[in-house]
């Protein structure tokens, strides 16, 4: 151990590579992401599926290409002079901030050998099987370290940056939220339209609440996390939301058109909603006050605009006590989130 820590206190600084290399990441990860997106499509249609499937090609040659992005720094900059048994040199040459995003790497190349051996013992998933399955969640986990690259990299630069240098670290949180998203398909506003139709058995009202909780947690979780680091400029969340909201509903496509695009405007209106708040509030750590109330307004608010327009547009029976008591607890979730980012203020 002593060893090894005193090799680390010799070792070189790591290398601090540009925001033109985050958006070769980007790209990469866009790639990786859209083979998963239409993955999900062809599971959500039922399609003939197996693991040699067109879907499944373009989602593992985007993991490639992820791969040989992240790893090449890795590889052209490691010392030749040091032994390939010595840690401290290739710790060296990780880029700053990409050290998540190699374990990213390792943990999904574990998980492709598991997903094709789970396939080949136990069948394809269907429905949300597909979404529970132990070897998708472990290509999940690698994914999602994979896409928080630029945004982990961008921590680590000077702050005070415009929109347009951090746009790689906000599209990073965008992809980050759309693995959380992707796998908690079951529930949240995606899984259907919350609010409208005939008034819900309590068990479709249970399901309803469980994604207004996961859902409220997950936008203020990214949402503070982004704050917190200086990297939620005015736009950002309308680019996070929107994009998210965009991408997941292309890939639901069962909806009719008018649904599809009704609520791809509520995620960009929601993310509006957000930018304002941001901009008129502006929560920080010194400012407690407004943080919570950020963290209680945007998931309400967003709740709020999507029942409305479920309500308003589709028709509901659903009772006034569980359309405003969504919106309220969707409040409570978020100002709960708000203590796990950012405490109550004390040394």
């Amino acid at each position: 151990m002593a060893t090894l820590a005193n090799a680390r206190a010799q070792a070189p600084a790591v290398p601090q590579l540009g925001i033109g290399y985050d958006w070769l990441v980007v790209a990469a990860a866009f790639w990786l992401g859209a083979g998963l997106y239409w993955d999900g499509w062809a599971h959500g249609y039922g399609l003939p599926d197996s693991f040699w499937t067109i879907w499944h090609a373009a989602f593992y040659s985007g993991f490639a290409a992820s791969a040989v992005v992240i790893g090449a720094p890795l590889i052209l900059g490691r010392s030749r002079t040091a032994s390939w048994r010595d840690i401290a040199a290739w710790r060296a040459a990780i880029p700053a901030g990409y050290e998540r995003a190699i374990l990213g790497v390792a943990i999904f190349t574990v998980g492709g050998v598991f997903d094709m051996t789970w396939h080949t013992i136990f069948g394809i998933e269907f429905s949300t099987d597909a979404l529970l399955s132990p070897s998708h969640m472990v290509l999940a986990i690698g994914a999602a370290l994979i896409a928080s690259g630029p945004f982990v990299a961008a921590t680590k630069r000077p702050a005070g940056r415009g929109f347009v240098a951090v746009l790689p670290a906000v599209i990073s949180l965008a992809f980050l939220l759309g693995a959380f998203t992707f796998f908690t398909l079951f529930a949240g506003p995606y899984s259907g339209i919350i609010g409208a139709g005939a008034r819900p058995a309590d068990s479709v009202l249970v399901r309803a609440l469980l994604g207004v909780y996961l859902f409220s947690a997950l936008i203020v979780g990214v949402a503070l996390v982004a704050l917190r680091r200086g990297l939620l400029p005015f736009g950002a969340l309308t680019l996070i939301l929107g994009l998210n909201g965009v991408a997941m509903i292309l890939m639901r496509g069962h909806a009719s058109i008018e649904t599809q695009i009704s609520f791809m405007l509520v995620a960009i209106a929601g993310g509006v909603i957000g930018d304002l708040l941001v901009w008129r509030l502006r929560p920080s750590a010194e400012r407690l006050v407004q943080l919570r109330l950020f963290a209680i307004a945007l998931p309400a608010l967003y709740w709020a605009l999507y029942l409305a327009v479920a309500v308003i547009g589709f028709g509901s029976g659903w009772t006034v006590h569980a359309l405003t008591g969504i919106v309220v607890q969707a409040g409570i979730v978020g100002f709960l989130v708000s203590y796990l980012v950012v405490g109550d203020g004390r040394t």
